[in-house]
């Protein structure tokens, strides 16, 4: 009768999440949500805009780590530290091929916050450190499970006192399992992995783990999934769990199936991002080429929408996020999207640059967009 009255509330509601048998796990699905759209503007609080000075000129940011008196960011000149205003500060470590050096453009970086400490990865094996001042800190080598050669992250995180490689495409096993992620001490000494159950298939590029997107929650969670298997999990620094099931239907991907040339149908999630009140989801159609889509999923009502197809998050302007790159971030108790624009596209947007625009520089540095989402729908 119980599950009959769930049902019937879930049809009621035309929401696209329900629940597993056990009640307990929201199930997750591309397919099936409200009849009403909600614009990506109808749950942002406020927009703001961060010039970078020009003390470097720069055409843009790798991978930005943004913390709540520091901005750190990939660049041509290497590591980059700005205040919170977007005022340089200094650069963290230096490029070259020397023992306390990393590399120009192949690393992977991480911040702990905490510790004020920079860690930059490299091929095969070094793990650079640096203080916040920018002086080099140590290097050592990781000592990642049963040795496996040429492992290279899709990202690393500092979740507590571990840092956590993650992998995206299992490209690496462990007699014969795919890795899903390796958790190291900061000496470099192997901490734990993340193993699949299940042989890593010998066909190409099947058997692959779709993107891994931090969360960051409060104690550090990131999400992993892979699209074969039903269950998204959380990672955190101890422990993993189940959190969300995906729904079954013709939308899921098989192991029978190639990459390469998908059967009809076929949809792909390739982001979550979690917040307080809802997650937000991009869906992929995999033989189609109708772009990406995102769902809205709010926690409190269990009800899912489609987002508009223009994504505009400022209207002052028509921004859209639509094929802008954008991250979460969590700054204190408020959850926010961080994505990058140039300076002269918000030109005319109050006090959106301080600096205003260089004349010999017309397209400016990144601005970098801080987009402060609501606490609820």
């Amino acid at each position: 009768m119980r599950l009959l009255f769930v049902c019937l509330v879930i049809c009621l509601l035309s929401c696209s999440t329900a629940i597993d048998k056990n009640n307990t796990l929201p199930v997750l699905s591309p397919t099936d949500y409200s009849s009403k759209h909600v614009e990506l503007s109808d749950i942002i609080d406020t927009v703001k805009y961060i010039q970078l000075d020009n003390s470097m000129v720069l055409a843009g940011f790798g991978n930005v780590f943004y913390t709540e008196r520091y901005i750190f960011g990939s660049s041509k000149y290497g590591i980059l530290m700005y205040d919170s205003l977007g005022r340089f500060l200094r650069q963290i470590g230096s490029v070259g091929e020397g023992p306390e050096e990393h590399h120009r453009y192949y690393y992977k970086m991480a911040v702990d916050e905490v510790n004020e400490v920079v860690y930059v990865f490299m091929r095969p094996d070094i793990l650079l450190s640096y203080s916040f001042a920018g002086d080099f800190l140590n290097r050592v080598h990781v000592q990642f499970p049963e040795n496996m050669k040429g492992f290279y992250p899709s990202s690393i995180r500092v979740q507590n006192d571990l840092i956590f490689f993650y992998e995206s495409q299992c490209y690496y096993t462990v007699n014969n399992k795919p890795i899903y992620w390796v958790a190291i001490k900061k000496d470099g000494s192997l901490a734990k992995y993340k193993t699949g159950s299940r042989d890593k298939l010998e066909r190409g590029d099947e058997g692959v783990l779709y993107p891994i997107y931090c969360t960051n929650l409060d104690d550090s969670t990131m999400f992993y999934w892979n699209l074969y298997n039903d269950t998204v999990f959380h990672v955190r620094p101890f422990h993993e769990e189940a959190t969300y099931l995906w729904k079954k239907g013709k939308f899921r991907l098989l192991e029978t199936d190639s990459l390469r040339d998908p059967p009809e149908g076929r949809i792909r999630c390739l982001r979550i991002i979690e917040t307080k009140a809802f997650l937000l989801l991009s869906w992929d159609y995999m033989a189609r080429k109708v772009g990406i889509f995102y769902l809205f999923y709010d926690k409190k009502t269990g009800i899912t929408y489609r987002l508009e197809d223009d994504m505009i998050y400022d209207k002052r302007a028509d921004m859209s996020l639509r094929f802008n790159g954008f991250d979460y971030l969590r700054i204190g108790e408020h959850d926010y999207l961080l994505s990058q624009t140039k300076s002269y596209e918000v030109a005319n947007i109050p006090n959106a640059i301080p600096w205003g625009i260089d004349s010999d520089d017309l397209e400016g540095n990144p601005v970098l967009v801080l987009i402060r989402l609501k606490d609820e729908l």
